[in-house]
């Protein structure tokens, strides 16, 4: 029998049952046997880079032990061929603080956290590597409690310029445990010289639950602390905490800020920190990741807009987590396309990366002022101002909606791509007037391709594939669907 769970209807069953159709390991009780890789100890685990800085001369790192270490650093060293690069090596003091993770402290009142019941706090470190070079190798590690230290990290920081691939994945969110591995693992085979890994929202099911984000950093494992990560915050990444109904409020996961340094964007309202933010990566890249959760998002168009009309970076990529035009069925996301689309027609942005509807779906709005009009872009070249692109990488699938994207042809996007029932993993390559796009299924095998080159004026031309792509995948054409174990 095949499961399928649609739209508004999967987000509360998510977010209010302790067990669905959709059976997730990570929703058993954990009782006093934790996992041994769940567990905080004097010995530093969850080690993440990230963006808190500028990354041709910054790298940021967070970690984790248990409850109550203090005082500890990290080291960081050029990556020489010598066997003792290390001597080398500087100190830098983490800034450290202790979590309580069963309980939450909510303007002076204590709030269960149920997910995580029983369990021991934990404390989380980060330190901010400066004076770095561009382009440049570096070797890194970071100190538990009594001189107990990770293994060395390499990582590069930021080239100037120059060709560069970074990785994106959509939702994680179920079987993160399971299989999700399968994917990050592939999209690092794929790219192991990605410069970043984009994750668009939904990184966890149940947004504190010390257990799901314990599977998430497991999956990554090496990874997270060889390629940065620039997470963006979904719906997942929040839930309502509060001693009765009346007192609920829906917040950003008290992990969120503990677990990754990013950047802090002081124009911005506080709740908006380290959930919108710039990352420039070079001069022929700019990140800018919103926070699409949010009810208004005037404030965070008024930003992206004052942003992009100073960025003079060559290809300029928007991430939120809900999408400018929804491909779940029953899904649609009003509010963010109202105030956004504007501005990201505006600045014609080059590439929307989203996630949460847990299907494929990739599309463009053509550019009036083009000698060819991207409908002509099934059989030859096309004209694009902007490119949306919604995709998945875990393991919970919603049907395609009906009509597809017709009901946005006012906004005069085409789609060209879909899948359903599908795992991803897409890997963007940027290269002068050139920007590359792959989208690949779990095993590796490329689903869908394209090309966009720029001129020097900003005119972007669409290529599509210069190879046959595989049938559109659909739950009728796959593997019957019957919900994720983790």
């Amino acid at each position: 029998m095949r499961i399928r769970i649609l739209g508004a209807v999967a987000a509360v069953v998510a977010a209010t049952l302790p067990a669905t159709t959709l059976a997730h390991g990570s929703d058993h009780h954990a009782g006093p046997e934790l996992p041994p890789w769940q567990q905080a100890s004097d010995w530093p685990d969850r080690i993440v880079s990230t963006f808190a800085g500028d990354p041709a001369t910054t790298i940021s790192v967070n970690w984790r032990t248990s409850a109550g270490v203090t005082g500890v650093a990290a080291e960081i060293a050029l990556a020489t061929p010598d066997a003792r690069f290390d001597q080398q090596a500087r100190s830098v003091a983490a800034d450290s603080e202790t979590i309580d993770l069963a309980t939450f402290n909510r303007a002076g009142t204590i709030i269960p956290v149920t997910h995580n019941e029983g369990l021991p706090g934990a404390s989380y470190h980060s330190v901010m590597f400066d004076g770095l070079q561009p382009d440049t190798l570096y070797a890194y590690r970071v100190e538990g409690a009594g001189g107990n230290w990770s293994e060395w990290f390499q990582t590069r920081t930021a080239p100037l310029s120059g060709p560069l691939r970074f990785i994106y994945l959509g939702d994680a969110q179920n079987g993160i445990a399971s299989h999700w591995p399968r994917v990050i693992r592939a999209a690092f085979q794929s790219a192991p010289d990605a410069r970043f890994i984009l994750h668009a929202g939904d990184l966890v099911n149940r947004a504190s639950r010390d257990l799901e984000w314990a599977q998430w950093f497991r999956a990554g494992g090496f990874i997270n602390g060889m390629i940065p990560a620039i997470p963006v915050t979904g719906n997942h990444e929040y839930e309502q905490l509060g001693l009765t109904e009346a007192d609920r409020q829906r917040m950003l996961s008290f992990m969120w800020r503990p677990q990754f340094r990013l950047p802090v964007e002081q124009d911005l309202s506080p709740d908006l920190h380290e959930t919108v933010y710039e990352v420039r990566y070079s001069a022929d890249l700019s990140v800018f990741v919103l926070n699409s959760n949010e009810a208004d998002m005037t404030e965070q168009a008024r930003w992206l807009d004052e942003r992009l009309t100073a960025s003079d970076a060559r290809w300029r990529v928007v991430s939120m987590h809900h999408p400018v035009f929804s491909s779940g069925r029953d899904r649609d996301n009003p509010r963010v396309r109202d105030v956004l689309l504007p501005v990201l027609l505006k600045h014609k942005v080059d590439l929307v990366l989203q996630g949460h509807d847990h299907t494929y779906a990739r599309g463009a709005i053509g550019d009036d002022e083009a000698q060819v009009p991207v409908a002509n872009a099934v059989a030859g070249e096309g004209g694009v101002t902007s490119m949306f692109v919604n995709s998945v990488s875990g393991a919970k699938q919603y049907e395609f909606s009906a009509d597809g994207w017709d009901d946005y042809q006012p906004a005069g996007v085409e789609l060209a791509r879909r899948a359903e029932n599908t795992q991803f993993f897409q890997v963007i390559e940027i290269d002068g007037g050139t920007l590359r796009y792959a989208a690949y299924t779990a095993d590796g095998e490329p689903y869908d391709l394209f090309a966009l080159h720029k001129a020097d004026g900003g005119a972007k031309r669409l290529v599509p594939s210069p190879q046959p792509l595989p049938e559109t995948r659909t739950f009728e054409n796959s593997l019957p669907y019957s919900g994720t174990d983790n």
